[in-house]
C-alpha cells in the first residue's frame, strides 16, 4: 500500500495543457521547457509512479512517443544527438499541434474511463488518530526514548493495527494490536521471571497469572506494576477471548478503544523493561534482537486456542 498523491494528476493536466498556452502559437524558443516537463510527468504516470495505468496506458505511450518526435525534431541535432540552440521566431508546424492535441483527447478520455474504476477511498480519522498517521506512522505513537524497548515484530504488528483501523477493518485491527501487545507481554515477562518460558509456557494467560503472582509478592522491591497486570487482565477478557469465537466482529470504535488502551499499556511494559535494563547494564539492541527472534519463532504458533485461553 502506498499513499497517491493527487496533486499530481492536477501537475500532469496542467502541463500537458501547457502545450497548447502559447499566445500566437508555438515559438519553438518558447516550448523546450514545457515539453520536456511534459516528457517527464507522463513518463513517471506510465511507469506507476502516482498510479498504475491499465487500459489508458496505450494512449499514454502514444502521446508520450509524440511529445518525444515534436521535441527530437525541434531540439536535438539528428547529426551531434546533442540540444542545438534556437534562435528567431520559427514555430512549431501546426499540424504537429493538432495530431498532438488529438492524441492527447484520446489519452484524457481513457484516463478519465479508467480512473472512474479505480480503487481510491477517502478514510475519514478515527477518534484524535489522522488517517495519515494510523496508515503511515502508527509505531511513533511511542516515544523515540521507548521504541528501543519495544520488540520491533510488536511495533510492526502496531504499525499494521493502525492500518487496518484507518480503512474500518475492525476485527483486524484488534488481531494485529493483539499480537503487539502479546509480543511486548513477553518481553515484559522475561524481564520479571528472569528467563524465557518453555514452549508449553507460552501462553498469554500463563504470563498474566505468574506476573499477578509476582506483584503480590511483598518482599520483593522489583516487581510487576499491579496497573500493568490488571490492563492484561483486562485487554484478554473483554478483546482477546471473545475473539475465539468466530461469530464475533469487533465495530470499529471498539478497535479504536483498544487500540488506545493497547498503546498506553505498551509504553508502561516498555518503560520498565528499560528501566531494568538500565539497572542491570544490558544491552538495548542485543535484547531487542533476541526479542525479535523469539518472537518470530512463536510467530507459526501464534493462536487463540480454546483451551488455553481463559
Amino acid at each position: 500500500m502506498k499513499q497517491l498523491n493527487a496533486y499530481r494528476f492536477y501537475e500532469l493536466g496542467a502541463k500537458l495543457h501547457g502545450l497548447f498556452a502559447a499566445e500566437g502559437g508555438a515559438r519553438i524558443a518558447d516550448m523546450f521547457g514545457p515539453l520536456s516537463e511534459a516528457q517527464t510527468l507522463l513518463d513517471g504516470f506510465i511507469k506507476g509512479d502516482a498510479i498504475v495505468l491499465n487500459s489508458s496506458k496505450t494512449d499514454a505511450v502514444k502521446l508520450l512517443n509524440k511529445i518525444g518526435a515534436i521535441f527530437n525534431r525541434y531540439f536535438i541535432d539528428p547529426a551531434t544527438k546533442q540540444l542545438r540552440e534556437q534562435q528567431g521566431e520559427d514555430h512549431i508546424d501546426m499540424h504537429e499541434l493538432a495530431m498532438l492535441r488529438g492524441l492527447l483527447e484520446k489519452f484524457e478520455h481513457a484516463l478519465a474511463a479508467e480512473l472512474n474504476r479505480a480503487p481510491t477511498y477517502v478514510a475519514g480519522k478515527r477518534g484524535i488518530y489522522s488517517t495519515f498517521d494510523l496508515a503511515e506512522n502508527a509505531e511513533e505513537i511511542f516515544s523515540e526514548s521507548l521504541r528501543s524497548s519495544i520488540p520491533v515484530a510488536s511495533q510492526k504488528e502496531f504499525a499494521s493495527a493502525g492500518r487496518a483501523l484507518a480503512f474500518s477493518l475492525g476485527t483486524a485491527a484488534v488481531m494485529h494490536t493483539l499480537r503487539a501487545v502479546e509480543i511486548m507481554l513477553r518481553s515484559y515477562y522475561e524481564t520479571y521471571v528472569g528467563s524465557a518460558p518453555a514452549k508449553s509456557e507460552r501462553n498469554y494467560s500463563v504470563y498474566v497469572k505468574k506476573l499477578a503472582a509476582l506483584s503480590e509478592e511483598e518482599d520483593k522491591t522489583d516487581r510487576p506494576d499491579k496497573r500493568v497486570v490488571q490492563m492484561l487482565a483486562q485487554v484478554k477478557d473483554h478483546y482477546r477471548n471473545p475473539l475465539v469465537t468466530a461469530e464475533i466482529a469487533v465495530t470499529v470504535d471498539e478497535a479504536t478503544q483498544l487500540f488506545g488502551m493497547a498503546s498506553a499499556l505498551i509504553s508502561l511494559m516498555a518503560e520498565a523493561v528499560a528501566m531494568h535494563r538500565r539497572k542491570s547494564g544490558a544491552d538495548p539492541a542485543e535484547n531487542a534482537s533476541a526479542a525479535l527472534a523469539a518472537a518470530r519463532e512463536d510467530d507459526a504458533l501464534y493462536d487463540f486456542r480454546m483451551k488455553e485461553v481463559g
